[in-house]
């Protein structure tokens, strides 16, 4: 059954979400802000005297630099940079839970994190600190110092993670820019998130071209219809402008790939509209896609009636790509197949579809950066089961692989990706999401896979309710 059919039996099954209840007792939550208490004082004995207790955040300044993700247990390319930060992205896409976990974060630990508005980084103090830390590129991995050790192996930095970086205000300050220019004098592998068009303008794309390391542009481009862009991304470039930046990159040498995170069934993806997309995407040049389902992290009323107020089905999206994981991956991977046969290479970071990927690296830079990557994390644990071609495959000859990669970077980052193994921890990260592992046994150290090319839990599944 390809896409297309299967969309349309879906459509059937659930014509619309309002046939469920969605109300407030749905699990849909919102943001509780717990928050400090405000105007809050202590009496002081030694002074005698009331002193107002207070914990600032610097409004002005990021004092965080570079750091491994929290995901790092599941994730190839952890290292990350803040470069840019604020309470509101300027973009304000409808989707991005990023804006709504920011007030929940912030307030927990600070009075006055509402009065911050656009800020960045001290160029000046991070590249000091990235001088001390790129004295250790290339020594042995050691230790649990995870960010030393990233640099260790010589894992892409990559920026925009939690904001975009490359905002109207950056074109002026350039800060970004900056980091850019530093990564590209000591020839540091560079990967970027962003859905700004400045990234395609002559001094951006220059000095992503010139890095000896090598540079990837992850371009987030959910759709090619500029009115639903417009409806859902209401402070981004136009689709035309981040096509042309695209474009501009790809002409230098810099490997680009477009992002289509979230996925979204039945909103961005119509037969036509997707066979647009294609079209477009390889009149530049690019081959490269990434994916991802509906982040389930996006659980917010607040994002919720984001797309209830513009008339979008918010509720039958996120039940079949998120509330319904193995639907959304399986809905996922024939979609993917489908742009396979237009002759796009594409993989993804759900567990379900990373059997399948055509890249071993799921943000499809495998083969474009010279090594250095996290080797040890659940996509990468998937990816070695499948290699091993159908051979029972145990912990101890994973974690021997790891260590002859590079090694784990950290011990905390190997027991949880141990757990993850065997069935326990963070339930969306198992290694048996993946289509095609299947138990073959046990060992002292847990269980023992392998890959099974023809069996796919989620079929089964499937079967059930068609």
């Amino acid at each position: 059954m390809n896409y297309w059919d299967l969309r349309k039996d879906i459509s059937k099954v659930i014509p619309r979400a309002s046939q469920f209840v969605f109300d407030g007792s749905s699990g849909i939550k919102g943001v509780k802000e717990k928050g400090r208490k405000s105007n809050y004082e202590q009496f002081n004995l030694e002074k005698r005297e009331w002193v107002k207790i207070e914990r600032l955040l610097d409004i002005d300044e990021i004092n965080s630099f570079v750091e491994v993700s929290l995901r790092a247990q599941s994730c190839p390319m952890p290292l990350n940079i803040d470069v840019w930060d604020g309470l509101k992205c300027p973009f304000g896409c409808k989707y991005c839970y990023a804006d709504y976990f920011k007030a929940s974060l912030y307030s927990s630990f600070f009075d006055n994190y509402k009065k911050m508005g656009l800020r960045h980084c001290n160029v000046d103090f991070v590249k000091k600190e990235l001088d001390i830390l790129m004295k250790h590129r290339g020594e042995k991995v050691e230790g649990n110092d995870k960010v030393k050790n990233a640099i260790r192996q010589e894992i892409p930095m990559r920026l925009g993670i939690r904001f975009e970086d490359f905002i109207s205000k950056e074109k002026k300050d350039k800060i970004s820019l900056q980091l850019l220019q530093y990564l590209t004098d000591i020839s540091y592998p560079t990967m970027i998130n962003t859905k700004s068009s400045l990234i395609g303008e002559d001094e951006y794309v220059k000095v992503l071209s010139d890095n000896k390391g090598k540079a990837a542009v992850h371009m987030t481009l959910i759709s090619s219809d500029n009115k639903f862009l417009k409806k859902i991304e209401p402070g981004a470039p136009s689709l035309e402008a981040r096509l042309g930046a695209c474009k501009n990159l790809v002409e230098a040498g810099v490997r680009v790939i477009c992002r289509i995170e979230p996925y979204m069934i039945f909103l961005n993806d119509s037969k036509k509209m997707v066979d647009d997309y294609i079209g477009r995407i390889k009149e530049i040049g690019i081959k490269h896609i990434t994916w991802d389902t509906y982040s389930y992290s996006a659980n917010s009323i607040g994002i919720a009636n984001n797309f209830r107020q513009l008339g979008i089905d918010w509720d039958r999206m996120f039940l079949l790509t998120s509330d319904s994981q193995w639907l959304g991956s399986i809905l996922l991977g024939k979609l993917m197949e489908y742009f396979r046969e237009n002759e796009i290479q594409n993989s993804t970071f759900d567990f379900g579809n990373v059997p399948d990927n055509d890249n071993f690296i799921c943000c499809e830079v495998g083969d474009w950066f010279g090594g250095g990557f996290n080797y040890g994390c659940g996509v990468s644990a998937i990816r070695f089961i499948v290699s091993q071609k159908g051979k029972p495959c145990t912990w101890g000859a994973f974690n021997k692989w790891v260590v002859k990669k590079g090694g784990w970077l950290s011990d905390s980052i190997k027991d949880e990706v141990k757990r993850m193994w065997n069935g326990n921890g963070n339930v969306a990260w198992y290694i048996s999401w993946a289509k095609g592992i299947e138990p073959a046994g046990s060992d002292t150290e847990g269980m023992i896979w392998k890959f099974n090319k023809k069996d796919d839990f989620r079929l089964k599944k499937l079967e059930s309710i068609l």
